[in-house]
């Protein structure tokens, strides 16, 4: 995430300005997370991370990794040529370059694991190229030294099993540190009574995180407005900036820029309820969602998407809404804030995920 202005992004009512995250926020271990063993690696050396690209959710990933394995990333060559354990984080990136990567070091006793970040068009689409790409996948699970994970449990969509050996829970579902949710809890505490709830939309504003729905359900109900106040934290796209327009007329609050994880956080704490309501292009795994979460805030999601069997079977805070009723569920009562449910539902998918990375890594005890 780039650098935005010092100032915090949810300004207004429900958070206070004066107030400098970035004070509060420091690089630590997460209070009560899992310690990072000293002598995580075996002889092999540490584990490498590998990815093509740094943007997007690859930074919180491999700074997960780096707290939790000591981990360094991995250059071209060290795929090849290191002995330590190799986790690619985003299989779909380089998916040819994992396959190759993944024979050739399985026929020297090496261990390589990958994260397939969107296994639902691998799993489900008719289409050659993803019949061929769950072809290979499915060969590759024969390898015992190849271990392909999901970031949604097998709970959620057993198909997932098909092509993957197993599965962790996405890093932004219990990645927080304890600093990062201190920050929160004291924003959250601190910040001026609000007069309304306030649901937040997080990242990019785009059709593919349901923005255009976000801001035309605001703005063409005034039960809605009487009762929340809209906030998108985050850059506008330009094929919504029509809808940015109408929802700003109306009283909505549009951040139209690049935020910092400092002024994320900030927008975190000034929320009631976070939007994750995507249309089915953007149902997989999210970031956003995962946040939310673990921070004890109830998510808005689609009826029946991907994000909603998780809530279910994880038990997470949500409201559940198909795109022409969400006007009508949000009238409801909201699901309240629950800080240490997150806090331990977190703690819970580190241990777990923990766990599976280490076998995957060939450092099962």
């Amino acid at each position: 995430m780039q650098a935005g202005s010092e100032m915090p992004a949810a300004m207004g009512p429900a958070v206070r300005s004066d107030l400098r995250l970035e004070a509060r926020v420091m690089s630590a271990n997460r209070a009560g997370q899992p310690a990072k063993a000293a002598n995580v690696a075996d002889a092999a050396g540490r584990a490498l991370v590998y990815s093509r690209s740094q943007t997007g959710r690859r930074p919180a990933y491999l700074r997960a990794m780096e707290r939790l394995f000591d981990a360094r990333k991995a250059r071209l060559r060290d795929l090849f040529f290191s002995r330590s354990p190799v986790l690619f984080l985003m299989i779909e990136e380089a998916f040819v370059l994992y396959l190759v990567a993944s024979l050739l070091r399985a026929l020297t006793g090496r261990r390589t694991a990958g994260l397939l970040l969107r296994p639902m068009p691998v799993v489900m689409s008719p289409r050659p190229v993803e019949r061929c790409k769950r072809l290979a996948l499915q060969w590759l699970k024969r390898l015992p030294a190849c271990q392909t994970l999901t970031i949604v449990p097998f709970s959620v969509f057993p198909a997932f099993s098909s092509v993957a050996s197993g599965w962790i829970y996405d890093f932004q579902l219990w990645d927080l540190t304890g600093e990062e949710r201190d920050a929160v809890d004291t924003l959250r505490r601190e910040r001026h009574p609000p007069e309304y709830g306030v649901v937040t939309a997080i990242g990019t504003q785009s059709r593919r995180k349901g923005f255009d729905l976000f801001a035309d359900t605001y703005t063409r109900s005034c039960d809605l407005r009487r009762r929340f106040q809209f906030l998108a934290c985050g850059k506008v796209a330009p094929g919504v900036a029509d809808y940015a327009a109408a929802f700003c007329e109306a009283g909505g609050v549009a951040v139209d820029r690049a935020v910092s994880d400092c002024e994320l956080l900030g927008a975190y704490a000034a929320s009631d309820a976070v939007w994750c309501l995507y249309p089915p292009a953007g149902d997989h795994a999210s970031g956003i969602l995962g946040r939310a979460a673990q921070l004890g805030i109830p998510v808005v999601v689609r009826y029946g998407s991907l994000a909603h069997r998780l809530c279910i079977v994880e038990n997470i805070l949500h409201v559940a809404a198909t795109a022409d009723r969400v006007a009508e569920r949000l009238a409801d009562p909201l699901p309240p804030r629950d800080a240490t449910r997150g806090r331990l539902m977190a703690l819970r998918f580190a241990r777990e995920s923990e766990a599976t990375l280490r076998a995957a890594f060939g450092w099962a005890e």
